[in-house]
C-alpha cells in the first residue's frame, strides 16, 4: 500500500525490518538517517522515539503505524480499532455456544496488542461470560512462540474449548501445535485469529479472522507522509480504520 502511492510520486522504498527489537530498531534509525531518507513510516517497536538520542530525528516527517506509545501525540498515525476488532471475533465464537474461550495475547508492551487483549475482555463481560486469567497467554509474536503458548494452553487438564488468537505468527504456530498434539480444529478446539494472513483461506481448516484492511493503512499512511513532505495541514493526523470479521471453518460455525 506505501508503495503503490510512494512510487507514484516519484519516491522509492526502503523496507527495514526490526523483529519488535530496540537494537534493530535504533540501528535502522541511524541507518535511514546517514542515507538522508525524506520521511519515514514506522510500526515501533519502543517508546523511545521521541526520547532517542537522534537529533535529526526530530526534524523528520515521520507516520506511525499499526501501534502508539505514549509520547508519540504529536506525530500522525494510521491504525486500526483493534478493541472492536477483538470484540467482534470474541463474540462470533460467544454467539455460537463457546463459553471456555482462552487468548493468545502476544506482546503486551504493543497497544494493538493490549487493545485487542481489552476487545476480548469485553466482549466476555459483555456475554456474561467469566474471564480466567490463566487462560491469557503473553508471548512474543513470533510462530515459535505461538507454537510454545498455544503447547501451554491446549496441554492443561481444564483447558479451554476455543481460542482468540492476536496475531497471524501466533495463530500459525497453534496450528503446528495442534498438529504436534494430533489434535484437530474445530473438533477439538476453535480458533479465530486477528490479521487474514494470505495462507489463512487455505489453511486446514479455512481461519476465521478479524481482517485488517492493511492496503488502505499503507495508502493512508505514505498519503499522509507526502503531505507531511509538502508542508499541507492534516486536516485528519489520526486515522482509525474499521475490521472486518471474515468467518470460515476454524471456529465450528459457517455463518
Amino acid at each position: 500500500g506505501v508503495e503503490n502511492v510512494a512510487v507514484k510520486a516519484g519516491y522509492s522504498l526502503v523496507v527495514c525490518n526490526t523483529d519488535e527489537t530496540l537494537e534493530r530498531e535504533e540501528h535502522y534509525l541511524n541507518l535511514l538517517l546517514s542515507q538522508q531518507v525524506d520521511g519515514i513510516i514506522a510500526a515501533a517497536a519502543s517508546q523511545r522515539w521521541d526520547a532517542i538520542e537522534l537529533a535529526d530525528l526530530k526534524h523528520m516527517p515521520i507516520v506511525f503505524v499499526d501501534r502508539t506509545f505514549e509520547g508519540m501525540d504529536n506525530r500522525p498515525y494510521i491504525g486500526v480499532n483493534n478493541k472492536h476488532g477483538a470484540y467482534l471475533g470474541t463474540s462470533h465464537l460467544i454467539e455460537h455456544g463457546y463459553r471456555r474461550i482462552g487468548c493468545l495475547a502476544g506482546f503486551q508492551r504493543l497497544s494493538s496488542m493490549r487493545e485487542r487483549l481489552a476487545g476480548f475482555e469485553q466482549a466476555l463481560r459483555d456475554h456474561n461470560v467469566a474471564i480466567r486469567p490463566d487462560w491469557v497467554v503473553t508471548s512474543p509474536l513470533k510462530t515459535e512462540a505461538g507454537r510454545e503458548a498455544a503447547r501451554q494452553m491446549l496441554c492443561r487438564p481444564d483447558r479451554p474449548d476455543a481460542l482468540f488468537i492476536n496475531n497471524n505468527f501466533l495463530t500459525l504456530g497453534t496450528l503446528q501445535t495442534l498438529r504436534s498434539l494430533d489434535m484437530h480444529c474445530p473438533r477439538d478446539i476453535a480458533l479465530v485469529g486477528f490479521d487474514d494472513h494470505p495462507w489463512a483461506s487455505v489453511a486446514e481448516p479455512p481461519l476465521t479472522v478479524v481482517r485488517q484492511p492493511t492496503l488502505e493503512i499503507g495508502e493512508q499512511a505514505a498519503t499522509t507522509l507526502l503531505s507531511l513532505l509538502d508542508a499541507e495541514q492534516l486536516t485528519a493526523p489520526e486515522v482509525i480504520l474499521d475490521c472486518e470479521l471474515i468467518i470460515r471453518k476454524s471456529c465450528g460455525c459457517h455463518e
